[in-house]
């Protein structure tokens, strides 16, 4: 076994264990079954040039040659096939009549081969005056070897054209250097087997064919794409949009600029742009806040990630939509920077319901506000009603036993009222009510509490009274600011009141008892008035 055989065996491993390899990250998975095939087949053309070199004689060597032209006649369009669906595009030979013609074309090159006296690349074979082993015997007349060279043109152009529509089309730089990776290999490769295999052998006998050496160096960078660079792993992914499409809010990948350069359906439903409508946008675009500037795209790669927050999203027909905003910066070992993932979540209903609730919350407080003053003030003259009066003097006389203040009521009652309301109807006696309210307001003073406990009569607490002697002098205050003429349009009428008090600390310690006395003496109040009244 000479150098070249220990070469095309170590190539034969190399590819097995290359194939073996592929097959084990995903069996299921056409890319890695296509590139398990392409393998095998160079597996299979290195084998064959192991015992090529060293064969006995020409017709042995003819023999180990025809084996290696089985993958060397079918690498081509399986190589191609597996750059189908790395760029996604099986889809071009979905129908029948392409498939026969794709594979019509190597397979009748692979018979020539098995059957013809002479193969596309030999008529003959001598050994090389290298020492090294068996050579081609070939002609530049050899219409077969130009039609082998036509055929590996066209087919791997049509591949690295494959390759450079994923490359420009593909928003992942990883995939941008997968392709062009795989370009530069293949077409090194590819010069070296055609000037090794075929040019070389049709002007000089001096070294044997070593094209199959030269396919050592797609296995290295074959094998660095997929172990360093997830040929396998990060294509899947990359290319599932069907699994992003499946997420029910809308998800966009922006650039370092905040340019749009991927979004999924739910992106195009929620804001009714179409699949490429917003490709190169700026995501201000999308925000009524405008918020995302330069400066924030660069505070979130800092941070990495933000999440959420409440933004309006601006649909493609004007309308508004709120939503909760994440981000976060995409990022791995390999690639670094790939991107910003941003999502939207819709909170539309949710802050309709919160709107809805709030207003319900202001009608229930406003209702609330309103029952409470119909509990415990008087509609006409908005002053506290009876249920605040006891209220109050409840607390005062809480507050008495430790504090020893002592307090006073003052019963007061309109002299006369009955005959005005009943000479000029209850709307003109409302209006005496709301004046008679107005006045007594005017005369209070400090922390006295003024009511209206029903019909004409109205009470006032004296909160920390001194004495007796004080109330009365109150008492006398008020009566001479109220009584005054009161006009009401064309009515002029005499406006007085009675007036009676009972101070706490003289009602045994009873509110009811010191409501009663103050009563009492209005009673007595208003009778010497009506007495003093008959005398005139």
């Amino acid at each position: 076994m000479n150098i070249l055989s220990l070469l095309s065996f170590t190539i034969f491993i190399l590819f097995v264990l290359l194939g073996i390899y592929c097959l084990r990250l995903n069996k299921r998975q056409p890319l890695n079954q296509f590139a398990f095939i392409e393998c095998l087949m160079l597996s299979v053309w290195a084998f064959a040039y192991t015992f090529f070199y060293t064969a006995p004689n020409p017709d042995a060597a003819m023999y180990w040659h025809r084996i290696g032209c089985i993958g060397g006649s079918l690498f081509p369009p399986f190589a191609i096939y597996f750059f189908l669906i790395l760029s996604n595009r099986e889809h071009y030979l979905s129908r029948f009549e392409l498939k026969i013609l794709f594979y019509a074309i190597p397979i009748l090159i692979l018979i020539k081969n098995l059957t013809d006296d002479a193969t596309c690349l030999a008529s003959g074979f001598v050994q090389s005056t290298s020492g090294l082993g068996w050579t081609y015997v070939n002609s530049a007349s050899n219409v077969w070897s130009w039609i082998y060279v036509l055929y590996l043109s066209i087919y791997f152009s049509i591949g690295f054209y494959l390759l450079l529509q994923w490359h420009n089309e593909s928003s992942y730089s990883v995939q941008k250097r997968q392709a062009l990776t795989i370009i530069v290999i293949d077409t090194i490769v590819l010069i070296f087997g055609v000037s090794s295999d075929i040019l070389l052998p049709m002007v000089t006998t001096f070294l044997p064919p070593m094209g199959n050496l030269g396919t050592a160096l797609f296995a290295v960078g074959f094998f660095y794409l997929v172990s360093d660079h997830q040929l396998f792993s990060f294509s899947t992914t990359a290319s599932s949009d069907v699994i992003l499409d499946t997420v029910m809010d809308p998800v966009l990948l922006l650039d370092d600029k905040g340019k749009i350069l991927r979004y999924n359906r739910a992106t195009c439903l929620t804001l009714k742009y179409d699949k490429t409508q917003l490709l190169g946008k700026d995501l201000n675009l999308l925000l009524r806040s405008q918020q995302y500037n330069r400066d924030n795209i660069e505070l979130l790669r800092a941070h990495n990630k933000i999440e959420g927050r409440e933004t309006d999203l601006i649909t493609a027909d004007g309308k508004t939509i709120h939503a909760i905003l994440s981000a976060a910066v995409a990022s791995d070992s390999i690639d670094g920077f790939m991107g910003i993932v941003v999502t939207f979540h819709d909170i539309t209903r949710r802050k309709i319901t919160e709107l809805e609730l709030l207003k319900s919350r202001e009608n229930y407080k406003q209702l609330a506000d309103e029952l409470y003053l119909l509990a415990n003030y008087d509609p006409l003259t908005h002053l506290p009603n009876r249920r605040m009066f006891f209220s109050r003097l409840k607390d005062l006389s809480n507050q008495y036993p430790s504090s020893a203040r002592d307090f006073s009521v003052i019963y007061m009652d309109l002299n006369e009222f009955k005959i005005i309301n009943d000479n000029y109807g209850h709307d003109v006696g409302d209006q005496v009510l709301v004046e008679a309210a107005k006045r007594l307001e005017q005369s209070k003073t400090g922390d006295e509490f003024l009511s209206r406990i029903g019909g004409d009569e109205f009470t006032l607490i004296i909160p920390d009274i001194k004495s007796e002697a004080a109330v009365r002098n109150r008492v006398r205050e008020i009566k001479t600011a109220f009584n005054q003429p009161v006009k009401l349009n064309e009515l002029s009428s005499a406006l007085s009141l009675s007036a009676g008090y009972a101070l706490f600390s003289t009602a045994a310690d009873n509110i009811d008892i010191l409501v009663h006395n103050a009563d009492l003496k209005m009673y007595e109040d208003k009778r010497r008035s009506h007495e003093a009244d008959n005398l005139f």
